[in-house]
């Protein structure tokens, strides 16, 4: 086909982007910055290309450009084949910004580490979001506030007076849902829609195209063919093929009068999304159409139908609440994973990215042997696309087991990583049929009496006695030990050493260099409680709390160790099944509130009669 054909083919849709570009050097020659709040996605890729046009054609013109910014938020828990894809282009707007010399910046964002899946839920138990959830927190968690951390970070880097856009690429045509909503808010491809943050607007500059026209924009930069727009990609092959294989290897392109395309809107999301339902029709159609190149996507989409599957086991729940009631009593309920559970899930991650080590490393060998054409995807393939269990993840997993004492012993999750990665074990996903655990009414809420939590002593909580006894000697000048204030008595409590940052963070460099180390300790650490294990990674400073926030982990901890020394008192194997025993119902535990709110007010009226008598003497 040559260039001239292949162009004409797209006249429709250069129509169109070229009045977006006109708007956006609109706005960049009135001085506005602007942001692409990219996904690398089609919708997204888009954008950016327009945005990258506007700056040329805006440079070539003479305008003197403002910084202008690209935004981009991985949840740390994307389907390794998008995250892999959206690495590479991110890579290649790169090098086109710095080859154009434009004033241009990208940013990386991930959620806070205590927002984030591995902290979060295989740490703390936090249930996932399944496809019944009535809200998408994660969606909040994992894409909306780390974007509004950029945003701080962007508006940190611009002058106070200057006004930013933030180019995004949703359409009303998405659904009608979207189209209502964006229309309530007054989007559309060229208004300007002020945020929450004074001289921060939002645009949705596609906001009326089709979906035809994303992809006929994207086909249409092919540098090979003198494409309408020469961008940072040599064109979008590689989008394309993986919509093309996230929808069962049919790319749905049609071609018609006019020689208009259109491409599936398939949508990849997180590698384990329960919201999704039963399957993930996306990355089972990408295991089934390209299994060569997307086998490895296998054991992750296990993973994700057992989580999903095993939703109504409540055998794999906590019940043990946090907060008393007034009366004393701790209410019990299966709202989140128990720490069973959250270690399977570690058990599995792990062996997952053990087996995807050893596939990479056998497939370079046979790369290296012939058996292999070492073309550019086999060659990407000779690499591990993923790794779950990261060094800062293992760490942050092993502070929240530690804290909420799941185990008995020190650092739980790091011996799990230890006795998989370098003793050899291996656990597989299990199959779980879909009727195994059908959908239950979770039961009502029942009452265990506790009266208060905490050691009569104080030796519970994240005190380190030993550790207060030598800091002063094996670090001269540091505080042997940590204090805060108890907001609940009012009284100084100590707890070990620790230090502090703006929120919960783990240095990805120490912890690599903790986990290299801890063959060390993993022969030394018999007999070491879990509470040894928290306090070892404070007082180190391997983690660092949030500000003010250290009472909070230590009240976990002495709750924690409550239901210890119970099950240690009480002689039972499992504390969770005793204390569900010995519980009683919310109609008993409603009326014995009822009965002490009664005598409250009884001793009110003694009260105020007896200091009537004694005005009346």
């Amino acid at each position: 086909m040559s260039v001239q054909i292949f162009n004409s083919r797209f006249e429709g849709i250069r129509a169109k982007a070229e009045m977006v570009i006109s708007h956006l050097i609109g706005l960049l020659d009135s001085g506005y910055s602007l942001c692409c709040a990219s996904s690398m996605g089609k919708d997204s890729s888009a954008v950016l290309v327009l945005m990258f046009e506007a700056m040329l054609r805006a440079k070539s013109n003479g305008t003197q450009l403002p910084q202008c910014f690209l935004s981009h938020s991985n949840s740390g828990l994307e389907n390794p084949a998008m995250d892999s894809y959206t690495g590479e282009m991110l890579l290649a707007a790169e090098s086109f910004v710095e080859q154009h010399g434009l004033p241009l910046r990208i940013l990386s964002v991930e959620p806070a580490l205590a927002s984030s899946f591995f902290y979060a839920t295989i740490g703390r138990g936090k249930l996932p979001i399944f496809v019944d959830s009535k809200h998408r927190q994660c969606s909040v968690d994992w894409k909306v506030r780390p974007q509004h951390k950029a945003l701080r970070l962007i508006r940190k880097q611009l002058p106070k007076e200057q006004q930013l856009v933030i180019l995004v690429g949703t359409r009303e045509s998405e659904s009608a849902a979207r189209g209502e909503r964006m229309r309530a808010a007054g989007h559309k491809a060229h208004s300007l829609v002020q945020t929450d943050d004074e001289g921060v607007f939002t645009n949705a500059c596609i906001a009326d195209w089709e979906m035809t026209d994303v992809w006929n924009l994207l086909l249409s930069c092919d540098r090979s063919r003198q494409g309408i727009y020469q961008t940072f990609v040599k064109n979008f092959n590689h989008t394309l093929d993986l919509y093309k294989a996230a929808n069962e290897g049919t790319c749905v392109i049609v071609s018609g009068d006019g020689g208009n395309r259109a491409a599936c809107g398939a949508r990849q999301g997180c590698g384990i999304c329960p919201v999704t339902g039963d399957r993930d029709k996306s990355m089972e159609a990408m295991i089934a159409s390209e299994p060569s190149r997307f086998g490895y996507l296998e054991g992750i989409n296990k993973l994700r139908n057992f989580i999903v599957r095993t939703q109504h086991d409540l055998s794999r729940r906590d019940w043990l609440q946090k907060s008393l009631s007034p009366i004393g009593y701790v209410s019990l309920s299966p709202d989140g994973y128990s720490a069973w559970m959250r270690r399977d899930i570690l058990r599995y991650m792990i062996t997952l990215d053990v087996l995807e080590e050893e596939r990479a490393e056998e497939h370079a060998a046979a790369i290296c042997r012939g058996e292999v054409e070492p073309t550019v995807e086999n060659r990407r393939l000779a690499h591990p696309q993923f790794q779950w269990i990261t060094p800062r993840n293992l760490v942050a997993i092993d502070f929240a087991w530690g804290v909420h004492a799941c185990f008995d012993h020190a650092f739980p999750a790091l011996r799990e990583w230890y006795e998989i990665r370098e003793l050899g074990r291996r656990y597989f996903v299990p199959e779980v049929s879909k009727t195994d655990f059908p959908p239950k009414k979770i039961p009502e809420k029942r009452f265990f009496y506790v009266g208060q939590y905490g050691h009569a002593w104080k030796l519970d909580g994240l005190r380190n006695h030993f550790a207060e006894a030598i800091n002063p000697y094996r670090r001269p000048g540091k505080p042997g030990f940590g204090a805060y204030v108890d907001s609940d008595s009012g009284e100084t409590r100590r707890v070990t050493y620790f230090e502090e940052s703006d929120e919960l963070t783990i240095d990805g460099a120490t912890a690599n260099s903790f986990v290299l180390e801890f063959e060390d300790l993993f022969y030394e650490i018999d007999g070491l409680d879990v509470q040894q294990g928290v306090t070892y990674l404070l007082d180190r400073g391997i983690v660092k709390v949030g500000r003010g926030q250290i009472g909070n982990y230590d009240r976990i901890a002495r709750r924690s160790q409550f239901w210890k020394r119970l099950q240690r008192q009480e002689n039972v194997a499992d504390v969770q099944k005793f204390v569900l025993e010995n519980s009683i119902p919310s109609s008993e535990h409603t009326k014995l509130m009822e009965q002490a709110r009664q005598e409250q007010e009884v001793q009110r009226e003694q009260n105020f009669d007896l200091f009537e008598s004694e005005l009346a003497a």
